[in-house]
């Protein structure tokens, strides 16, 4: 078990709020000074976290000494903040932590909040040359976009925290739009005709579209990996699994490419291949058979998951768990469809968490969702499972798998 960093201790016995408004954290960041580096500042319903990754992967083959600030965590918090794509170690962590105490104090900050503080700490100290900033939620109102950015990227839009960011697509495409506002370049990976004139509304900067600017073609995916052309004649392969994942290292090779040349007036070199693994990212726990764990948590992703699976042909049983804020009727009928064609079983496991939906309500749910075969169980064992098996529904999720 790792060691709790100074700053988890701190709002240990705080009450974890998403609190609306930028006002608190513009403070805090101009008093703290702001940033002299440029960034990119990635939003998004699904991806952002395999692009912003690639994103930096891509900049640092480009010789630069890149930070990156992401969000949730899976295993433990230092994963949230990066330098180079390594996670800063705890006693780093503890330092800068005790430099911005003071700011987080007088500014009365969130969580998250204080944990973007914390990262510009961090990359001030480590003399990073760019940064890239994934959105926690939404965007007009996350705090990463109190900073100023200088090209933004929005991955895909589909419906999740619809309590927090509005019941439609069109609702939450406005919201995340908003990390376009005052940013000269953007490139966009969702091409949705409704999300493109959102965009448009509050960009008139340089925006690069995917399928239009650029593209992928010519995709295989393996338990492995993922190949494809980038725009028809670059070879290329990145080490996340999925047709979707051809679409996000595009994304990134676009983004990268615009921003080390626009800001460092150099020549970019397209990376032949991106290495970064993601836990909790069609996560290979087993191959044979094959066990996959995915963080999926709302329809759009689920079914890139089950697409994914279906394809490589994982034909077995779901262990999902989920929260009470997560449109659980669009989520379980996609586990239903897929449970159609595996013929398998739906394993459901109880999260704990203040926020966790009871497997109770989850039974209730999958049952009216056509899902016949329902058990059970208290964690998954991953070496004990003698079946294909894919386990999602949460970040939560994977404090429930025994990997070994």
């Amino acid at each position: 078990m790792s060691v709790k960093t100074a700053f988890e201790r701190y709002f240990e016995d705080k009450e974890f709020v998403w609190k609306p408004g930028l006002e608190r954290i513009k403070r805090a960041v101009e008093e703290f000074g702001g940033k002299d580096y440029p960034s990119v500042i990635v939003a998004g319903t699904n991806g952002k976290g395999s692009v912003s990754h690639l994103i930096a992967e891509a900049l640092i083959g480009n010789g630069l000494k890149v930070g990156l600030f992401t969000s949730p965590h899976l295993f433990r918090f230092n994963e949230r903040i990066k330098v180079n794509l390594r996670e800063v170690e705890t006693g780093e962590l503890d330092r800068a932590f005790e430099s911005v105490f003071p700011l987080i104090e007088r500014f009365e900050l969130t969580y998250f909040e204080a944990s973007l503080v914390l990262a510009l700490e961090v990359f001030k100290k480590k003399k990073v040359d760019a940064a890239v900033f994934e959105v926690g939620l939404g965007g007009r109102l996350d705090a990463t976009n109190a900073l100023d950015h200088q090209l933004a990227v929005l991955t895909s839009v589909s419906l999740d925290h619809t309590n927090y960011l509005g019941s439609s697509l069109p609702e939450i495409a406005r919201e995340k739009a908003e990390v376009f506002r005052g940013v000269p370049f953007g490139v966009l990976g969702d091409v949705e005709d409704g999300v493109v004139e959102t965009v448009r509304r509050v960009f008139d900067g340089e925006l690069h579209l995917y399928g239009r600017d650029f593209w992928a073609d010519g995709v295989l995916v393996s338990i492995s990996g993922t190949s494809f052309y980038y725009m028809g004649s670059v070879p290329m392969k990145t080490s996340l699994i999925g047709e979707h994942q051809a679409v996000n290292a595009s994304v990134a090779v676009r983004t990268s490419q615009l921003f080390f040349e626009r800001f460092f007036r150099n020549h970019f070199l397209i990376p032949r291949e991106f290495t970064v693994k993601l836990p909790g990212r069609f996560e290979v726990l087993k191959e044979s058979p094959p066990v996959i764990f995915d963080v999926a948590h709302n329809e759009g992703a689920l079914k890139k998951l089950f697409e994914t699976a279906k394809e490589l042909g994982i034909c077995g049983d779901v262990y999902y768990s989920g929260l009470k804020d997560k449109e659980q009727e669009r989520n379980l009928k996609v586990v239903s469809e897929y449970l159609d064609w595996s013929c398998g079983t739906l394993y459901l496991l109880q999260i704990e968490n203040e926020r966790a939906e009871s497997v109770e309500r989850l039974k209730e749910i999958a049952v009216k969702s056509g899902i016949q075969n329902v058990e059970f169980v208290d964690r998954v064992k991953v070496k004990e499972l003698k079946k294909p098996s894919v386990i999602t529904g949460s970040f939560y999720v994977g404090g429930l798998v025994e990997r070994v």
